[in-house]
């Protein structure tokens, strides 16, 4: 993944911004806001753009802007947005749809959720060409077939064939790309598409990313808050915050030479120093019962194809324990089991063997706070549904006690008890889902991915906060990440999962620095490509 010289590209602007200004207009609970505050940038002909800054500075606004996909609250009061040479904003939507796809290509974040769960990847594909007037049934089939191909399926006939469910997420993301080059577009967008894969997923994304740059002649804008993505991957970054751009250089001057003081903060969040962040944890006491202990566990799926039943093993005779105030991580490629051990912990998946909690409860923090909230309810409402097991039998004042220390434990003012998940930030959120595991005092959190939807600088507040808890409430952790630089970071212990199965447990230290199984080995090695 080396960087494209400056010698093979040429500085023609494919697209150029000029003083953008978006806004949303007030409302009777919220004035008017301001999101892009007179952008001005280009993207070059066959470069690779990085687009990075905390949540909320913009960058997925100005991606949408490009593409015509703003919601419809959304308001461009100046500016002008050309794609060669043509003024964007002056066309029709329906002229601007057309472009969607055949000049501009677009991959989102979550490919689980951008993908349709009923319908065949190939049927997806196939929708595509049709919306496009492409009307010869074999001239689609054989376009789809040889995209497959290019994204990485050797079977492409097999792969058609199949449902997103069937893929795993590195896959699934392929067939994002697959859809988003199907026409040959000259500008691929690419928002957040590495943020929920494993290191080695990543690596051959970006890889696969990097050859469709070159190979198909496109230009790419890669919005991430993953530093050691944007570091080995783009030409050029820019940096965004509150809708304005701080400083754009090039990559290397940016994320080695950094000028303005924000983007010197981004950088020590991403690296998550302890010495820096405070990630001082307390000491475990192996000499006392586990907290949870798992023996023998074993789980399987089961469906339905073609009126037979088939059983899916997904978990095989796992053995895990975690002690008293011990932060101990999970680590494995994508579709390895490591969400699903979670699910039969929590007791939302059957399986066999024994799962013992000794004592306590158990907490758990999700990668999606926003999946975990109601939209329509305050996270005062919230944190006293967290509380129902329990709160038949508390006082008024002793719920509202409880309230009060778990959101004064996350380090939230009061006042947002009365504010609904919209009106907090990613990083906020998180905070609101881990009060509510905090306000039944449980004595082991289970974070599932907390990190990997949050910007750098709030991953790290995050981070900051689990190891605070961890420390001041002697909490056991079981951290569960894609992110080695968090195990390494925080983590007494670290397990890692391979094909349903744990591999490899024991002292962090031991395992990244000479780890024993090949999993192991091909995570660190990926780890080291997105670092160098």
């Amino acid at each position: 993944m080396e960087n494209m010289s400056y010698e093979h590209i040429r500085h023609i602007h494919l697209v150029k911004i000029r003083d953008l200004t978006l806004k949303f207009p007030a409302t009777s609970k919220e004035p008017e806001h301001v999101v892009l505050d007179k952008l001005t940038f280009g993207i070059r002909d066959g470069e690779i753009l990085g687009l990075i800054g905390n949540s909320g500075s913009g960058k997925s606004l100005t991606a949408y802007s490009i593409a015509g996909l703003l919601p419809e609250n959304a308001c461009i009061t100046e500016g002008t947005i050309k794609y060669q040479g043509k003024d964007l904003l002056s066309m029709k939507p329906a002229e601007r749809r057309r472009m969607l796809g055949k000049d501009i290509g677009m991959i989102f974040q979550e490919p689980a959720s951008a993908l349709d769960p009923l319908m065949k990847v190939g049927r997806s594909l196939d929708e595509i060409l049709l919306s496009h007037g492409i009307k010869d049934k074999a001239e689609r089939y054989n376009r789809i077939s040889d995209i497959l191909k290019t994204v990485g399926f050797p079977d492409p006939e097999k792969t058609y064939e199949r449902y997103p469910h069937q893929l795993s997420g590195g896959q699934r993301q392929r067939i994002l790309i697959a859809g988003a080059v199907l026409l040959s577009p000259k500008l691929l967008i690419c928002d957040e598409p590495t943020s929920s894969l494993d290191s080695v997923t990543t690596v051959a994304i970006l890889d696969l990313l990097r050859k469709l740059c070159i190979d198909m002649k496109i230009s790419i804008l890669f919005i991430s808050h993953d530093l050691s993505a944007v570091k080995n991957f783009c030409d050029r970054v820019i940096v965004m915050k509150n809708g304005k751009i701080v400083e754009s250089d090039t990559t290397e001057d940016i994320l080695m030479r950094p000028k303005n003081p924000y983007t010197a903060e981004l950088l020590t969040n991403a690296r998550l120093d302890p010495r820096t962040l405070d990630l001082t944890h307390a000491e475990c006491d192996y000499s006392k019962d586990p907290v949870l202990s798992c023996k023998g566990v074993s789980a399987a799926y089961t469906a339905s194809l073609w009126g037979r039943w088939e059983e899916n093993k997904v978990l095989s005779d796992v053995d895990l324990a975690i002690y008293p105030s011990e932060i101990k991580g999970l680590i494995g490629s994508s579709g390895c089991g490591k969400s699903t051990l979670v699910k039969t912990i929590l007791g939302l998946m059957k399986s066999e063997g024994t799962i013992k909690q000794p004592e306590g409860k158990i907490g758990a923090v999700f990668q999606d706070p926003v999946s975990c909230l109601n939209p329509m309810h305050t996270i005062l409402w919230h944190l006293k549904e967290a509380l129902r097991p329990i709160r038949k039998n508390m006082t008024k004042e002793e719920v509202q006690k409880a309230i009060d220390n778990a959101i004064d434990t996350v380090g939230l003012d009061r006042s947002y008890l009365n504010h609904r998940p919209s009106q907090l930030s990613g990083g906020q959120r998180q905070r609101v889902a881990i009060a509510m595991c905090m306000i039944t005092d449980p004595t082991l959190i289970i974070a599932d991915e907390p990190f990997s939807s949050l910007d750098a600088t709030s991953a790290a507040e995050i981070l900051k906060l689990l190891a605070k808890i961890n420390r001041e409430k002697g909490v056991a952790i079981l951290m569960i990440t894609h992110n080695i630089h968090i195990v390494r970071a925080v983590c007494t212990t670290v397990a890692v999962m391979d094909k349903g199965k744990i591999i490899e447990d024991d002292k962090t230290q031991r395992v990244l620095e000479a780890p024993e199984s090949d999993a192991a080995r091909r995570l660190l090695d990926a780890e080291m490509r997105l670092h160098s």
